[in-house]
């Protein structure tokens, strides 16, 4: 059955609903002081329709978290695509829009990372499957940058035989950081300049000459 809503049906409306209201709770209040009845309240669906799409509300959680974390992963995605167009060929000044790009996209769409720290700090309620989510998308997001690595040219082992790989897992642990630097002061933490820090701290680590240890 359709709605009014073009192609969209009356199914598809009413889980896209509750993925918007529910994902609203769950960052303001956490998962535990979310509750079905606040999540119906806020969608106007429905119990009833909530269960028999989700299950409960580990599943409602669940599905608000692969929701964002698709997004997260497209919004990355697109970073490593816009660079390699904007700087073509084998220079790793590609990386320089590729740290604008995902400053610009945590500022804006910051969502996925504020329930993945969610999860982190309530562990004890988290769905199995809600961290499989997490840590399914943060190794593509992790991948990518590692290809993103080898398309500038680095991606051979560096100093002390780090490799492209660890540098974009270090990366993606620096931007859990500066995101949670922005929510605890946002007039103070600027993405765009910390980005700017980690993109040369992460060149150097792949780049710089390897320093004899002092005795």
């Amino acid at each position: 059955m359709e709605t009014a809503r073009g192609d969209v049906t009356e199914e598809q409306d009413t889980r896209g609903r509750v993925l918007r209201a529910a994902a609203e709770l769950f960052a303001a209040h956490g998962y535990a002081a979310t509750s079905i009845s606040a999540i119906r309240k806020a969608s106007g669906v429905l119990p009833s329709s909530m269960y028999w799409e989700f299950g409960n509300k580990a599943g409602i959680f669940a599905a608000v978290l692969e929701d964002s974390a698709k997004r997260w992963l497209e919004q990355s995605t697109r970073a490593v695509i816009r660079a390699t167009r904007d700087r073509p060929g084998p220079n790793i000044d590609r990386l320089t829009p590729y740290f604008e790009y995902m400053a610009e996209a945590l500022a804006e769409g910051p969502e996925f990372l504020r329930l993945m720290l969610m999860v982190a700090l309530e562990r004890c309620h988290a769905d199995p499957h809600a961290l499989e989510v997490v840590r399914s998308h943060r190794e593509r997001a992790i991948e990518g940058l590692a290809r993103l690595f080898a398309a500038c040219g680095l991606e051979r082992p560096g100093p002390d035989g780090v490799t492209a790989r660890e540098v974009a897992r270090l990366m993606i642990a620096c931007f859990d950081g500066a995101f949670t630097a922005a929510q605890i002061d946002a007039d103070e933490a600027d993405l765009r300049r910390m980005f700017t820090l980690l993109h040369s701290a992460m060149t150097a680590a792949l780049l710089s000459p390897q320093t004899p240890s002092s005795e």
